[in-house]
């Protein structure tokens, strides 16, 4: 049976989630048996901390390993698959399912892994109850005593960290372990107010194991993945590339992949953070951003509201640096706007009150007459540069399906999704971006005006100082 897997991407305000990641049509492997993948060789006493990227790629590769980006190869993933002719199953202590792993190296050296026992974007049972999501946190501690260190430390709230995560601290004769759990009321937004309130069901957020190479010290110890931003606006700069062929480019964006689910704004986000030296992850940052569970789209209103909120914590400034009427609250006058274009040009009449499908009609041509010249265009490039410039990545929200990507034709059906704009030519009129779909999408190009066109927002998330 073919099987079309949609992930959401930048959702609609108060609608569901567009078609935003990777969209590809694949067979749905019913009769495949699961390849089992066991994790355990993390826990055995060794070598973990001096491996190298060729080390793991030894080990790990034939097991489902892949780098986020082929070039830097400082970040890899294993992750739980539940599509294709060989979906993986990961497993620690013969027993405990795990929905991921994450590698990450510093100076060529393994530094960190992560694992997520269960995060609601990725587990088939997103809707988990309190007391599955506490069995599953009892489970790991018991498997904890005895491969790291007989006892725990409760480390109580990461007041630091995007999600405030309860924490428990293992420190064993090699690795330091703490797994990280968040849970509670889930949050009822009120569509019209913005205002939030708890609801009565309990909504699990993640539950995720961090192992760490022992400090040679642990008096003052904090393990959080939280922190403050690690540079001033004013050294962002030094990190741009102009390069002979024209290119204005910020090259060391870390990539964050989100996978299937519909994380593009809050991987977006991570990577950003990541880049100002801040250990955020997607999963916090899909907590405070409204993410739904199993791995819904992000309500655009509630991740600036996230995003405002997390400005004093990470001392950031997030600012709408461009927003057109593009959104299912402000539609409707853009459709006048388009509407008119696209009568001048003999074009269809869009007269709908359904906000997708009149996504779903829109043509590019008409698009480009509107959005793609003129001051919108000028405004568009004049943010692009700027930021560029200044070494800051631009958060861009657009439809995705509409114009050529690389030279070609786009892969994506269509629908909302947010990227990172990472540079742009002047000469050759290219803006440069970046998906959160790991290898392979680190470094990509579109004709300025068709970028213009396609957007709907440009936010920009930078250093206060």
């Amino acid at each position: 049976m073919k099987t079309l897997i949609l992930s959401g991407g930048f959702a609609a305000a108060l609608l569901a989630p567009h078609a935003g990641a990777q969209n590809r049509i694949v067979i749905r492997g019913y009769e495949a048996k699961p390849r089992e993948v066991a994790i355990d060789a993390l826990f055995e006493p060794g070598k973990l901390w001096t491996q190298t990227a060729a080390d793991i790629e030894t080990t790990w590769k034939d097991k489902g390993f892949k780098w986020n980006s082929e070039q830097v190869k400082d970040r890899g993933v294993i992750r739980r698959e539940n599509w294709g002719f060989e979906p993986l199953k990961l497993n620690a202590f013969g027993k405990l399912t795990v929905e991921e792993v994450v590698f990450v190296l510093k100076d060529g050296r393994l530094s960190e892994v992560a694992l997520l026992p269960w995060n609601k974007g990725d587990s088939e049972n997103s809707d988990i109850s309190e007391k599955a999501f506490n069995t599953i946190v009892e489970s790991w501690t018991a498997e904890l005593n005895k491969c790291i260190a007989p006892n725990h430390k409760d480390r109580g709230r990461d007041t630091a960290s995007a999600a405030r995560a309860e924490r428990r601290m293992w420190i064993g004769k090699e690795t330091l372990a703490q797994l990280e759990f968040s849970g509670g009321r889930e949050r009822i937004r009120d569509p019209y107010s913005g205002r939030e309130r708890n609801g009565p069901n309990f909504q699990g957020e993640f539950i995720r194991l961090r192992l760490l190479p022992k400090p040679d010290s642990v008096l003052g110890l904090d393990a959080s993945t939280g922190g403050t931003v690690a540079v001033s606006r004013g050294d962002l700069s030094k990190s741009v590339v102009r390069e002979p062929s024209g290119d204005v480019l910020i090259p060391n964006v870390p990539m964050v992949d989100q996978g299937d689910k519909g994380y593009c704004a809050v991987a977006t986000s991570a990577r950003i953070l990541n880049y100002y030296g801040v250990p955020a992850d997607q999963h916090e940052m899909a907590q405070v951003s409204g993410n739904e569970a199993g791995g819904g789209g992000t309500n655009p209103d509630e991740m600036v509201d996230a995003l405002k909120k997390l400005s004093g914590k990470y001392k950031t400034r997030f600012t709408t640096i461009l927003d057109l009427d593009y959104s299912s609250r402000k539609y409707e006058s853009f459709m006048r706007k388009y509407n008119s274009a696209a009568k001048k040009m003999d074009k269809r009449i869009l007269d709908t009150d359904n906000y997708i499908y009149f996504l779903g009609g829109l043509d590019p041509e008409v698009l480009r007459e509107v959005n793609g010249k003129g001051p919108t265009y000028e405004r568009f490039m004049k943010a692009v540069k700027e930021n560029i410039d200044k070494g800051v990545p631009v958060m861009w929200a657009l439809q995705l399906g509409l114009f050529p990507e690389n030279g070609q034709k786009a892969r994506q059906f269509g629908g909302g999704h947010m990227r990172l704009i990472i540079g742009y030519n002047a000469t050759k009129n290219e803006i440069i971006f970046s998906d959160s779909w790991g290898a392979g999408h680190e470094k990509k190009r579109m004709a300025a005006p068709d970028a213009s066109a396609a957007t709907m927002g440009l936010y920009l998330l930078q250093p206060s100082s």
